[in-house]
């Protein structure tokens, strides 16, 4: 019984959470759960059968509200992170099971921009956020830094941000997923150990503290 409270708790909970910022979350899943119900009833009276088809149409029903609530949620909660420092860093640690990794921070300046390093199956992805007209020479610079310790790896920058050419926070889950593979899962793991050497002092880090990536619903699924 204390798991499966524990389990409504965490749904009621990432339910609030996401309801802040989509407002009409629970009308589409109350649309599903009617539109499921119908559609059973509809087979059940053309077919007949009634146990076997609600079995089935309860459990395909179920599924469906799963997958929308959970990218859904996913989506507002990366939403509420916006602008802050360090919201691509709670994204990229949410896809630790689709192989990535995130180092905060690798370098920053004076006007409060960031960037960090990920590496996954496409390479290395510097990420940088900020504002700044000194944004793209910072991404520059550490792009030639990493390059020097890892000259044969591809290396793509990515800027958050809703202007052209930008990744929104809120996609940059999905712009992730959809880059090309190009490393195997073993290359992967040699690279982050030659990266580790890059690891010096501590760059200024804008005060305040970045968003917890516990916030984000893990994984975007219910549990």
């Amino acid at each position: 019984m204390s798991k499966m409270g524990n389990r409504v708790r965490v749904i009621r909970d990432n339910y609030r959470m996401a309801k802040e910022n989509d407002p009409k979350l629970g009308w589409i899943l109350l649309g599903i759960l009617g539109l499921g119900i119908a559609f059973t009833v509809g087979v059940i009276a053309a077919f007949g059968n009634p146990w076997t088809w609600a079995i089935v149409g309860s459990s395909a029903t179920l599924v469906i509200l799963s997958i929308v609530f959970s990218r859904r949620a996913m989506r507002s909660a990366y939403r509420s992170i916006e602008g802050q420092p360090g919201a691509a860093v709670a994204v990229v640690q949410n896809m630790a099971k689709a192989g990535w990794g995130i180092t905060p921070a690798v370098a920053a300046n004076k006007q409060q921009d960031l960037v960090h390093r990920a590496i996954g199956r496409p390479g290395i992805v510097l990420i940088g956020e900020g504002t700044s007209p000194a944004l793209p020479s910072l991404m520059a610079t550490e792009r030639k830094r990493t390059a020097r310790f890892v000259s044969e790896a591809p290396i793509t920058e990515i800027t958050i941000g809703s202007g052209e050419g930008q990744v929104p926070i809120a996609k940059l889950d999905k712009h992730l997923r959809k880059m090309p593979k190009v490393l195997s899962p073993g290359e992967v793991t040699t690279l982050r150990k030659r990266l580790d050497a890059l690891a010096s002092a501590p760059v200024p880090i804008p005060k305040g503290p970045m968003p917890k990536s516990g916030r984000v619903p893990r994984g975007g699924k219910l549990r």
